[in-house]
Formats: C-alpha cells, structure tokens, sequence
C-alpha cells in the first residue's frame, strides 16, 4: 500500500540537501545548503506562488517567498524565488534574490542571482550580483546593516 521512496528520489527540497534532483543531475538548491544538514532539520515557512499576503510578516527562522508579498518582511534568511515579488522593508541576517524587490533592505549578506530585479536601497556587509541581475537604487556598504541610517532615494536629508 505505501513505498518507501527509493534513496536515490530526492524532492525539491530533499535535492538541496544532497545536491541532486529525482533524475540524478545536479539540482539547483533552493534553499542553502549550508542552512539545513537534512530536511528533518528545516525550519522554514514559504509563501507559496498563489498566495499574495498583505501586511508584515516576521518569523525567527527562514522564509521562502514564491508568490507576492506587500508589507514589511523581518527573518533570519529570506530566499525570493524567481517570479516573485516583495514590495515593502527587508531585514534579515541573509538575502537571496532570484525575483523582484522594491524598498529598503538591510541585510549582512546579499546575493542577487541573475534573474533579481531590484529597486531598492540595499545596507548590506557583503554584497553579490550575478551577471544578468537588475539594479535600481543604491548600494550602502555598513558593519551593521540592522541599524543603517535609510536615506530616501531623490531627496536631500538636511532639509
């Protein structure tokens, strides 16, 4: 009545921990693998591709968007998937862009992938763009991006 799967048939996000898709080749990871020695481990939520939320979300783990997300998003490590979108403030120990942005995000390491289109200030410590990845904004360098000054883009803050 019920299998077991065989070993070798990892899902997607089994995949991102051993490096390998249901057919064998190498997966592309969507989550770090870094982040998670096994799926037992994950401590994630995802806002699926059909969900469009409305509001701030903060969660103390990691946070997986595949669909739209209007309000303020506050995690540990926050992966943007390709196709979707945030459009609000970013704060987080770690960002992965494959989708879209817009507003301020701070993080201690961001890495745009080369299908991220961001509008957005970025206050980061480490920085990445893969060749292919929309910029649109500013990028500032801080040793502690959580507590940057946010410059609004356009206008002069002495006034």
């Amino acid at each position: 009545m019920f299998s077991k799967k065989p070993e070798s048939d990892y899902s997607t996000y089994g995949a991102a921990d051993h490096g390998r898709n249901g057919n064998g080749s190498p997966a592309t990871a969507i989550l770090s693998p870094s982040v998670y020695a096994s799926t037992s481990d994950a401590n994630y939520s995802i806002i699926n591709e059909f969900l469009v939320m409305r509001g701030d979300l903060e969660s103390e783990a990691d946070i997986l968007v595949k669909g739209k997300v209007f309000g303020n998003v506050k995690c540990k490590l926050l992966i943007i998937d390709t196709g979707a979108l945030i459009e609000g403030g970013i704060d987080a120990d770690e960002v992965v862009v494959r989708g879209a942005t817009k507003g301020v995000m701070r993080a201690k390491k961001v890495r745009l992938e080369k299908t991220a289109d961001v509008d957005s200030e970025i206050h980061h410590q480490s920085f990445s763009a893969e060749e292919g990845a929309k910029i649109k904004g500013a990028l500032r360098y801080s040793d502690d991006p959580s507590r940057a000054n946010i410059h609004t883009l356009g206008t002069d803050a002495t006034h």
